[in-house]
């Protein structure tokens, strides 16, 4: 015997119907089976409202036609399909329940009122309707089919809404019909979610519900009391994920799960199936299997005892789960300690008022108690325990009940968790990781899970970020450009061009927004990188900061970055803004970190306190790995006693030119003709790129120093006007021919070159020509070329270098990529 269990989803249509009859067929051809359906998809929720519409005084009418075309529709669809099959036997079957329907819930408008016996009645239509569309459905397909009425075989005392089965009479009702009985339909059909409810000694049995899932209860109390060999649940996935799909949508399914994890997943908000569903199957030990009617090919997730062979490569946590529209409720104080009874109280005044807690924690301290509630209990809560313990606050031995609402629980599940070192460090490094606050941690004695409670906000953030930290799924990284120009040009090109094979090597980069002049173009999913500038160019949108920034708050993306490829100097002032909406930061914009030094060290500190990157490797040597060597080298303890350096690639040529005898003039004209300079060479020539870049690297080597504070010191010769437009001034260049040539043929006689740089000297930072010999690295460099020449305590007498080429959209685009790709881990711990 088999028992096989259909959601909605899987009754949502005619199609779905035929498609899940087909399954039900294919089933009953290995073996005897027993059926359980729910609801046509959608009944429920319009019973519901029914219901709601009604006590209001709306008119019964409306609702019960809707629900009539409903299942007219589908029989007359099922008809059309099937010839066999008997739309008008099966309507008037229906027709009975939508009487009855109309009758009460025309009741409800008279009284405005709904008593729980009524409610019972009209909630289990929905199962009531469905089943004579099946059992139609397979007599027309030649199936050997008994539909049989649920409330004659499960019986339920407690709440009549959710009852707790009575097993022993369940399977005396049912063992007449168990394999080798007289029963011999291949196929019995129940519908699920409705009972019979007693409720008390002598009470004759009336129409109760069981509750949350209940179909799904439905079936586990018929599988174990036929003595099923397995339940399958057909819903419309291919199983149970690691996560929730919708939220991670790289979740991974999991073959095989314990009866204990699955209960402990659902428990805590997970699409699994219900403990109440699961225990009557482990106690029995009857395996469940989750598949999917809409992909019957599928393997599915089994749950059972195990262990199974497909733990042998599992990690040690086989879900993540968050529950939300939770509160959490603290009781403290200084007379909680030593107070013998006071948790008994709490939970007994809560208990009493048949409200269930969801997780508790307690300090060591013994000064507070905290427990979890659903969110729409946590007002009642609070008056049972103000009114519980209304001496003891008066008295102040207990502080006022606290309550924390919009709280979620997000939990890590795993049997294998007790065998593995860390778990626990790496589920608090990973919420750690994008900034998610923990209220209160709690973990069982079975140490098979591990729940936080959170901010609600954060529920879907703490998923994500766990699940990539212990599954080793896609790393994402979101990208926000602004300043789309030579630069952030060719930075996107070279994204579009690798997002494939980094993509293969588990790194997801999205372009979320893509901002210059012409407007910002900006989707949700990741824009698609093929023709950007002609999309940016129509997509008639006016560029907006602060639309992004509400978009990541509101959204949290797990790893969102923006980039400032612009040259812009009042972006960098929203720096801190954009750190505080919680984004990561990547730029070669030289403006924020050549600000004012309570600036720069505020930006650092918002960085910190969020838990973001601020990346700047560009501002210094284009592609040149100069930031992060210095970095390293100050944090593990080195010392900068000395610095000289070339680090402008357009002056690099220029003084370069001037060693093989070219004329200065000349030099000028041919690096700007080669676009070495920019427009105006003398914003090249004055030095003042180079003074901020000198100034970063002061600032990162710890000096407190401020752009003023630089010396200047101008290549041009006393006189010399710098004054005019662009033109006139490249028209006085030749005068300075005959300066620079004298220059030159006296360094030549001493063996020396001429280059310009800053330099970097007990505490002061100057700017401006270097006259170097065959023994300084700088002697040889050249042609764009960018060096760096650091003394540290360390590295002496021959200092740290680094040199290579300094100038080009392609190697500081490849640095900003470079920046971006450091947001995310190429070493993800394995589990």
């Amino acid at each position: 015997m088999l028992t096989l269990k259909f959601g909605g989803t899987s009754m949502g249509s005619a199609r779905r119907i035929l498609d899940s009859a087909d399954i039900m067929a294919g089933r009953a051809g290995l073996d005897r089976i027993s059926v359980v359906v729910s609801a046509v998809a959608g009944v429920s929720n319009k019973l519901q409202a029914g219901i709601d519409g009604c006590i209001s005084g709306a008119v019964a009418a409306p609702y019960v036609s809707e629900l009539r075309s409903i299942h007219s529709d589908i029989c007359a669809e099922l008809k059309s399909a099937l010839p066999k099959f008997n739309a008008e036997a099966v309507m008037a079957k229906i027709n009975v329940c939508l009487d009855e329907l109309e009758r009460l819930l025309s009741g409800l408008a008279t009284f405005g009122e709904c008593p729980t016996s009524v409610h019972c009645r009209i909630m289990g239509m929905g199962e009531l309707m469905c089943a004579p569309i099946v059992e139609s459905v397979l007599l027309a397909k030649d199936q050997s089919v008994l539909l049989l009425d649920s409330r004659k075989f499960i019986y339920t005392t407690g709440d009549q809404k959710e009852g707790d089965p009575d097993y022993a009479r369940c399977s005396e009702a049912l063992a007449g019909y168990r394999d080798g009985s007289s029963a011999l339909a291949q196929i019995l059909l129940f519908p699920g979610f409705i009972c019979s409810w007693i409720g008390g000694t002598g009470a004759a049995p009336v129409m109760g519900l069981l509750g949350r899932n209940g179909s799904d209860f439905s079936a586990a109390i018929i599988g174990a009391g036929l003595g099923a060999s397995r339940v399958e649940f057909w819903t419309d996935v291919d199983g149970i994920y690691t996560a929730d799909p919708r939220v991670v949508k790289d979740a991974i399914l999991v073959k095989d799960m314990s009866y204990e994890e699955a209960m402990e997943l659902s428990f805590f908000g997970s699409k699994v199936l219900h403990p109440k569903t699961l225990a009557p199957l482990a106690a029995k030990g009857i395996e469940a299997w989750s598949l999917n009617s809409h992909n019957p090919s599928a393997r599915g997730t089994r749950i059972g005892k195990g262990p199974f062979e497909s733990e042998k490569d599992a990690g040690p946590v086989r879900g993540i789960s968050c529950l939300k529209d939770c509160a959490m409720i603290s009781v403290s104080g200084s007379g909680m300690k030593g107070r013998k009874g006071m948790a008994a109280r709490i939970f007994s005044a809560v208990s009493n008022a048949g409200i269930s807690i969801l997780l508790i924690t307690q300090s060591s301290s013994e000064y507070t108690i905290s427990f979890c509630v659903r969110k729409a209990y946590a007002n009642s809560v609070q008056d049972l325990l103000k009114a519980e313990f209304a001496l003891e606050i008066s008295t102040k031995i207990i502080n006022p009940i606290y309550v924390h609402e919009n709280c979620a629980i997000v939990s890590i599940i795993g049997d294998a968790m007790k065998q593995k070192r860390g778990v626990a460090g790496t589920f608090f490094d990973a919420l750690a990781s994008r900034d998610v606050n923990i209220l209160a941690i709690a973990q069982g004695s079975s140490e098979r899970s591990i729940s936080t409670v959170i901010n609600s906000d954060d529920g879907d953030t703490a998923v994500r970020v766990a699940h990539q930290f212990f599954f080793n799924t896609v790393q994402s990284i979101q990208v926000f450009a602004f300043g789309a120009g030579t630069i952030g040009g060719t930075m996107l090109d070279q994204i579009r061009e690798q997002q494939k094979a980094l993509l293969d090597q588990g790194i997801d980069i999205r372009v979320m927004a893509v901002a210059n002049l012409d407007g910002m173009l900006f989707d949700a999913e990741g824009i698609d990188l093929e023709n950007w500038r002609d999309k940016v160019k129509a997509c008639g949108r006016r560029t907006n900061l602060d639309e992004i920034l509400d978009f990541v708050k509101e959204t949290k993306p797990l790893n969102p970055i923006f980039v400032d490829c612009t040259a812009s100097y009042d972006l960098p002032e929203r720096y801190i803004d954009i750190f505080k909406a919680g984004m990561s930061i990547a730029t070669p914009n030289k403006r924020a970190n050549s600000m004012s030094m309570d600036f720069y060290r505020k930006l650092r500190e918002t960085a910190n306190n969020m838990h973001v990157r601020f990346l700047y490797e560009t501002n210094v040597g284009a592609g040149l790995p100069i930031i992060d060597t210095l970095q390293n080298l100050f944090k593990s303890g080195d010392k900068l006693t000395g610095f000289n350096g070339i680090m402008s690639g357009s002056l690099s040529y220029i003084f370069g030119q001037l060693d093989d005898g070219a004329k200065f003039s000349e030099a000028v004209l041919e690096a700007k003709a080669k676009r070495f300079t920019e427009p105006d060479p003398r914003d090249d020539l004055k030095g003042t790129d180079v003074a901020r870049k000198a100034l970063i690297i002061a600032r990162e080597a710890g000096m407190s120093i401020e752009l003023e504070d630089i010396e200047m010191i101008s290549i041009f010769p006393e006189g010399f006007s710098l004054e005019g437009t662009t033109e006139e001034f490249l028209a006085r260049l030749p005068e300075l021919d005959s300066y620079f040539a004298k220059k030159m043929e006296a360094l030549k006689k001493q063996n020396k070159v001429l280059r310009m740089g800053a330099s970097i000297k007990d505490g002061k930072v100057s700017v401006g020509m270097l006259e170097v010999g065959p023994e300084d690295p700088l002697y040889a460099v050249k042609g764009g070329e960018n060096a760096f020449v650091f003394h540290t305590a360390r590295y002496t007498p021959i200092p740290l270098t680094v040199r290579g080429y300094g100038a080009g959209a392609g190697v500081t685009a490849a640095g900003v990529f470079g920046d971006i790709l450091r947001t995310v881990s190429w070493n993800v711990s394995s589990f």
